[in-house]
């Protein structure tokens, strides 16, 4: 691991590329990045790349909602035990339809 000056302080540093972890959600609302090493380990890295780029797995059950013009991230409706909604027909002859 190399030593750099980051903020002031001396740390050390290694390339995070290829590494596999989970964007996790504080219960104050603040975001962090876990990698598992195993046998329950894990660290928990602060976030403060600005536009890194992700690509969820396949096996995330994970979906994009779309809530007027709010844009979702969330698990699954079946993870989340969304029931379907009903089809919305357009009415006949409603006003403005011509």
């Amino acid at each position: 691991m190399k030593k750099v000056r980051y903020g002031g302080h001396i740390a050390g540093a290694k390339s995070a590329a290829g590494i596999r972890g989970v964007l996790c959600r504080s219960t104050d609302g603040e975001y962090f990045f876990r990698v598992y090493r195993g046998a329950g380990r894990f660290t928990d890295y602060e976030l403060r790349h600005s536009d890194l780029t992700v690509t969820i797995a396949a096996d995330e059950e994970a979906t994009f909602y779309r809530v007027g013009k709010n844009a979702i991230l969330d698990h699954s409706p079946e993870t989340l035990g969304l029931n379907k909604a009903p089809n919305r027909k357009k009415r006949q002859g409603a006003k403005g339809n011509k």
